[in-house]
């Protein structure tokens, strides 16, 4: 990881609290997992003040990959996520948009995984959204699973019951879910 990458993610550490940033060992895992499965297409759903995706966009820069990442709070955290994401050096790997569920149809038809960090009761409703684009043996990735469980039970539950999805639960950080697209 290149120094510059590094310094920032350490300096966005300390706004963890309060821009809701994902713990330095969820970032990675992401990193990773996206490095070993050789990930292109990534969609990031919970843009924040764009820590989680410059740990995604420095993996898909070993993959010569993209990352979408939308986020809807456009009067502070999307400007601060342009501005980290600028000074990162990954403005070639990383296109933030607006507001999902609207701005999901401007992305790629196809994604290799999605990262969920946003507004948890709307989780369902993204998955349903984006269940048909992601590729067979693709990942959704879901963060705050534990932190957040009672309003994201519905979720767990929904996605559980899937044939076609095998989801297992983790204790990193603040809880995660990995998904993976097991058939079409």
């Amino acid at each position: 990881m290149q120094q510059n990458i590094k310094d920032l993610l350490q300096e966005l550490e300390s706004t963890r609290e309060t821009y809701w940033n994902i713990p330095p060992e969820t970032g990675r895992y992401l990193n990773k997992l996206i490095k070993d499965r050789k990930y292109k297409h990534i969609l990031e759903i919970g843009t924040s003040n764009g820590y989680s995706a410059i740990w995604i966009a420095e993996a898909l820069m070993h993959n010569n990959g993209t990352l979408y990442t939308i986020e809807s709070h456009k009067k502070l955290r999307f400007n601060l996520a342009k501005e980290n994401i600028a000074r990162s050096g990954l403005t070639n790997i990383i296109q933030i948009l607006g507001h999902a569920p609207e701005d999901i149809p401007l992305t790629p038809k196809y994604f290799d995984m999605a990262f969920f960090d946003a507004t948890k009761k709307e989780h369902l409703n993204f998955f349903k959204t984006i269940e048909n684009r992601i590729n067979l043996n693709g990942m959704i990735i879901t963060d705050n699973i534990l932190s957040h469980q009672e309003v994201l039970t519905p979720y767990i539950e929904h996605l559980k019951s899937l044939p076609s999805w095998k989801s297992q639960i983790y204790p990193l950080g603040t809880g995660i879910m990995v998904s993976e697209k097991i058939a079409n």
